[in-house]
């Protein structure tokens, strides 16, 4: 799965342009709805200023875990991290999103994004990647929450971009990355082995991540 080193390198250019997105937006397309279905159909897509709030939070758990490390039995790694029961979780975390941009305004939110970016990648490369802290769910070590936050850049990434008709932007190397940790949540979710048609890495995270529809039942297994 490739070196601490290599997963924080990763992530960190995946968020260098995740936040370059965000500062490209102008202002009528910060209002733009994503097209990520909330668990009750009766409420709002998030717009991309939800989805800045969200990434504030999701990579900000980073610092969290660095800020409070413990000694403890370590609960998850990351591929079991994204198991979880979505009835209970995604309304905890579509109502948060809404608190992290209250107060603030579209224009400064690439700034928000870039501080909470960089005490991510500055932190994971300062500290041992076998520190232990908690993990939202349960205690977790660092090397494996980190490869967790490239999923959450490389998939909400692709929020970004689908909702203003852009290309991806995510790099080869974080697509491989995330496309590697859902084949494992495949295999302990259901049966392991990708659908033949999803060879490529990219059109399979689309599809295990429920960014693109598919046939096969297993699918979503993210949403």
């Amino acid at each position: 799965m490739g070196s601490y080193e290599d997963a924080v390198r990763t992530l960190e250019v995946e968020l260098r342009g995740v936040e370059q997105a965000f500062r490209d937006l102008t202002h009528e397309q910060w209002q733009t709805p994503t097209k990520l279905q909330p668990l009750d159909e009766t409420q709002p897509h998030w717009t991309l200023f939800e989805l800045a709030g969200h990434f504030d939070i999701s990579i900000g758990l980073t610092v969290m875990l660095m800020a409070e490390p413990q000694p403890g039995q370590v609960g998850r790694d990351r591929t079991s991290f994204f198991i979880f029961p979505r009835s209970e979780v995604a309304p905890v975390v579509y109502d948060y999103a809404y608190k992290m941009v209250e107060g603030k305004t579209p224009e400064q939110m690439p700034d928000v994004l870039h501080e909470t970016f960089t005490k991510t990648t500055e932190g994971a490369r300062a500290m041992a990647p076998d520190t232990v802290g908690p993990g939202y769910y349960a205690l977790m070590r660092l090397d494996e929450f980190v490869p967790s936050r490239v999923v959450e850049a490389v998939v909400h990434g692709l929020d970004i971009t689908d909702a203003i008709g852009r290309e991806s932007i995510a790099t080869p190397e974080g697509t491989a990355l995330t496309a590697a940790i859902l084949d494992d949540l495949l295999a302990r979710k259901t049966v392991a082995g990708r659908p033949t048609d999803l060879a490529d890495d990219m059109a399979w995270v689309r599809a295990a991540s429920g960014r693109a529809e598919h046939a096969d039942p297993r699918l979503p297994l993210i949403g």
